[in-house]
């Protein structure tokens, strides 16, 4: 047993070495076609919205040259690719109303932090899928409020997961009545060669995540853009006590949007490891609202290395990526635990 372990923790330190550790992220404000069911939406549920990831970075640079669907997927999928305009996660609703030249909220989930950095852009497609073109989201990239640059760099002291608030300004002269907010996340975690001819950590080609969310950009009566609207009708509120309600809602109580946030639900008790059991979770605990009583499923929200592999550096992160998803047919549940 020590010998299998052994040969294990050597073959993970040679690939932690070669291999770049995947990053995962999503949009969440506004939010994106892969996440938008996470706010009650009627759109489909993408189990694992935090992976668009142009197909990987080998798929990307080894067989696309380079190339990515302008929402994330690979780009050899079949046009319309499943998160873009026409496609399965396209759901033709907006699920923010903004003001031209306003400042504008970002929310963003890294469920697996890897340093490198964030791009927003705009591309004022008014409903016509012909438009959704990197050409369209190039024209009009969104720089973050009160400075001239587009770049939000995620710093490297930073935990593996989390989330990350900003504000970024649109275009002053810019009016749709169906806009797409891209965003790209550009990773830092792989070593490769610099423009100047050294080899680093960051630089070369790098793992890229894209999201696409849908909104419209209208011009108000006063003078001054007002607060973003949230055009989510199929909104739901929850109180501190639990109650669940919609609008309008009661005075003299205090609600906060519900938002499913698991990641990955499963059996629990005597149904641990059953399948079906696992379906069944997945679907009741991520749908909206949720249906997860304890006593059949556990939301996992964190996976650790165990059996020698926590000794070595990185193997945290291994475990988190290929064990919080679903399904975990990736996942070696004797080398990591998930709680």
């Amino acid at each position: 047993m020590v010998y299998r372990i052994g040969i294990l923790v050597s073959l993970l330190s040679v690939w932690l070495q070669i291999s770049p550790v995947v990053s995962h992220g999503r949009l969440m404000d506004p939010p994106a076609r892969n996440s938008m069911w996470r706010f009650g939406f009627p759109s489909p549920v993408d189990y694992n919205d935090n992976e668009l990831y142009c197909g990987g970075r080998g798929v990307q640079f080894g067989v696309n040259d380079g190339k990515c669907g302008v929402c994330g997927n690979d780009y050899r999928d079949k046009v319309p690719r499943p998160h873009e305009m026409n496609g399965l996660y396209y759901s033709g609703l907006n699920t923010r109303r903004y003001a031209p030249g306003q400042t504008v909220n970002i929310n963003i989930d890294l469920t697996a932090n890897h340093w490198g950095y964030f791009e927003l852009k705009l591309c004022p497609s008014n409903y016509d899928s012909n438009k959704e073109m990197q050409a369209c989201f190039d024209k009009y990239p969104l720089r973050i409020a009160g400075t001239n640059t587009t770049r939000y760099e995620i710093s490297k002291d930073t935990p593996k997961k989390g989330t990350f608030k900003y504000r970024i300004q649109l275009p002053p002269k810019v009016t749709c009545s169906h806009c797409i907010i891209q965003w790209t996340y550009y990773t830092g975690n792989t070593w490769g060669i610099c423009p100047d001819g050294t080899g680093a950590v960051g630089c070369g080609n790098q793992e890229t995540f894209v999201n696409c969310a849908d909104v419209s950009i209208v011009s108000g009566s006063g003078s001054r853009p007002g607060p973003a609207t949230e055009e989510n009708p199929f909104q739901l509120y929850v109180s501190k006590d639990g109650q669940l309600a919609s609008p309008p809602l009661s005075p003299g109580q205090e609600f906060e949007p519900l938002v499913v946030d698991s990641q990955v639900c499963l059996a629990t008790g005597k149904y641990k490891g059953n399948k079906k059991r696992d379906e069944w979770c997945m679907t009741n605990c991520l749908k909206y609202p949720p249906n997860c009583p304890q006593s059949r499923c556990k939301c996992i929200t964190d996976c650790v290395p165990i059996g020698g592999l926590e000794r070595i550096k990185g193997t945290d992160v291994f475990c988190h990526i290929n064990c919080l998803r679903y399904p975990q047919d990736k996942c070696p549940t004797d080398k990591c635990s998930c709680s």
